[in-house]
Order: C-alpha cells, then sequence, then structure tokens
C-alpha cells in the first residue's frame, strides 16, 4: 500500500498456532474441522426429525391397530395440547376412533340384549309346542313340525347372534388353551362327511403334519366347522369336499393352513371379501333354499382374526369355492409339537 508521503508499506499477519482448526483441526489434521462440523448437525438433525416424525409414527401404529381390531388404539402423547397440523390431525383421529369405539360397543350390547330377550319367549314357546302336541291329533303334527322346524332355526339365529357379540368384545373374552388342531379338522370332517351322505356327497380330509395352536377350542371348532358345512352345503350332489391341514413356514411366522374347496357354483369375484361380512347372502332366494342367515362365514373371520390368523375365499381354477385358513402355530420351545413322520394323507369317512 502506498502512503500519501511515498513510502510504501506491506502488511504480513502471522496466525497464531490452532487458529485454523476449523479447516484442518487440531494439530493441522486435514479436514477434521469440517468432519466435526458434519457429525455435529448430522446429530441434530437426526435429533429434529425423531422430534418431528415422533407423531406421525405414533398415529401410524394406533391405525394399524385400530385395523386390526383394537378399538382402544389412541394416538394421543403430547400431540394433544399442539396446535400445529399433526397435532390437530392426531385429535380428530383419536375423536373418530372413540366414535368408532362407542357405535361398535353400542351394537355388541345391542346384539347381547336382543338374544338375550328372545330366549325367554322361545323357552316358553317351545313348552307350548311341546303341550299342543300332545292335546291335538294327528292332523295337526304336521303345522306343528314346521313349528318346532322354524323354532329350533331362530334359537340357531339366537346362538350365533351370542356369538358374534361375544367375538366383537374382543380376544380377552377366549379361553386360551393348547389345541390340536389337526384332530379337530379330522373331527369336523368327520361329522360333516356322515351328515353330507344324504345328498350322495363326501368329505375327505388330508393331514399332513401336527398343528399345534394355542386358543380357544370351541371357537376354533366353530369357524372350521362353519366352512365345511358351507362347503358340503353349495357343492353340487354326488361331488366331493376336500380339506387339506397342514404346516406353512416361512421367514416372518410359521403357520398352520387349512384349505376347504367344493365344486358348487363358486362366488362373483367382486363379492369375495363380502361373504365374510355379517348377514350378507349373494343370492336372497339361495339363502332362504338352505337355510342360511349369513352368520357362518362371519363367525368363522371373526374367530380366526382374534386368533391372529387369517381367511380369505378365492374361486378354484377347475370350478367352486376354496377358502383358505392360517392360523400361527406354537413357536417352538414354547409347547410346540415337531411334525411327525407318520402323520400322512388320512381319507375321513362317516362310515
Amino acid at each position: 500500500m502506498d502512503a500519501p508521503d511515498g513510502h510504501h508499506y506491506v502488511l504480513v499477519i502471522e496466525l497464531p498456532p490452532g487458529q485454523n482448526a476449523f479447516m484442518f483441526g487440531p494439530n493441522e489434521v486435514p479436514g477434521l474441522g469440517i468432519l466435526i462440523a458434519i457429525v455435529c448437525s448430522g446429530l441434530v438433525c437426526y435429533v429434529l426429525a425423531r422430534f418431528l416424525t415422533a407423531p406421525v409414527t405414533r398415529l401410524r401404529n394406533a391405525t394399524r391397530k385400530l385395523a386390526t381390531g383394537d378399538l382402544s388404539a389412541r394416538a394421543g402423547g403430547r400431540s394433544e395440547r399442539g396446535r400445529d397440523e399433526v397435532s390437530q390431525l392426531i385429535r380428530d383421529f383419536d375423536q373418530m376412533a372413540g366414535q368408532i369405539e362407542k357405535l361398535i360397543s353400542a351394537q355388541s350390547r345391542l346384539l347381547k340384549d336382543i338374544s338375550h330377550e328372545l330366549r325367554s319367549p322361545l323357552a316358553r314357546l317351545s313348552v307350548a309346542l311341546e303341550l299342543a302336541r300332545q292335546r291335538t291329533g294327528p292332523d295337526a303334527q304336521g303345522v306343528l313340525d314346521r313349528i318346532s322346524l322354524e323354532s329350533d332355526r331362530m334359537n340357531d339365529l339366537i346362538g350365533n347372534l351370542t356369538t358374534i357379540a361375544r367375538l366383537d368384545s374382543g380376544s380377552g373374552s377366549l379361553r386360551k388353551t393348547e389345541v390340536r388342531l389337526e384332530q379337530l379338522v379330522e373331527e369336523v370332517a368327520r361329522d360333516a362327511d356322515f351328515e353330507a351322505q344324504a345328498r350322495q356327497c363326501r368329505v375327505e380330509c388330508e393331514l399332513l403334519d401336527e398343528l399345534p395352536v394355542m386358543g380357544d377350542a370351541g371357537l376354533l371348532h366353530s369357524a372350521i366347522e362353519n366352512v365345511v358345512r358351507n362347503a358340503t352345503r353349495y357343492t353340487r350332489n354326488g361331488t366331493t369336499v376336500k380339506v387339506r391341514a397342514e404346516r406353512s413356514s416361512s421367514l416372518s411366522a410359521t403357520e398352520a393352513v387349512i384349505q376347504v374347496r367344493d365344486h358348487g357354483p363358486g362366488v362373483p369375484q367382486p363379492e369375495l371379501d363380502k361373504i365374510f361380512r355379517p348377514f350378507y347372502r349373494i343370492d336372497d332366494a339361495r339363502g332362504r333354499t338352505t337355510g342360511g342367515v349369513g352368520l357362518g362365514l362371519a363367525i368363522t373371520e371373526q374367530a380366526v382374526r382374534l386368533h391372529g390368523g387369517s381367511v380369505k375365499a378365492s374361486n378354484h381354477a377347475e370350478g367352486g369355492l376354496l377358502v383358505e385358513i392360517r392360523i400361527p402355530l406354537v413357536k417352538t420351545g414354547d409347547h410346540s409339537v415337531e411334525p411327525s413322520s407318520d402323520l400322512n394323507t388320512a381319507q375321513v369317512s362317516g362310515n
């Protein structure tokens, strides 16, 4: 720099040791300062991201629980007092979940009350029917038999409504014990085969593995029986309903797989998922012919779901309906039973 007096000045600055640590770090290590800055900013960003996504994670978990039937699921947390959009969404979700729980609980109580109130009139009707049989002649027996048949159907309907109401209350009402599922399937198939002979039909059961599960034996029996009876009801005369039970293993779980296939008309593709809804029937006329009211498969779906499994229906490529039930098996070391080598295909018949 040139001064007014004509002298030329040069400014030389020497940084003290350590002042260049931002670029080179302590002891002038290249890039260490930048690395420290990246690590610190990364930690700050991670903590900030966790703070921002935690409400969304709680909302997602609550949504999944609600979808699986846990009506008490709520997202809640600190977001209840927030004013941002995510907090408002969580409050709206919790309000919606609470309303759904109230509606489902009211429906369950209604079913229980109706079932209870109808039991007493039906009991008195049965007594009156027997008295009428004793006091009337042979000419009235046909009418009395018809009244008895309709009374039995009403009693079965009330029993199914009671079961639906109990299943709606959740898995807390289940009495879980160790159940040998393959024995239960064999028993159901044997009984169904005996009844199906009236229509020249058969029920064949193929058992490939031992299937120990933890569950309510009576409820599992009812779930499988409803599917098998539904198959024998709609299969064509002179055909065979095939029941197959085996073990299926994957990386995520080991399950019991029960397949029931009939040779009936099948179900239209858009209605395959709807047949598991209560009181849903594809054809009202066919329902009146068979005596069904659309509760059997609904009981099956809820019973299997409460045992942690799933059920689905599909149309078989060669005709007929195929219903597949999957239920988790007991884990190894927890009352589990290894597959037996001498358990082969078993043909079950009612002879």
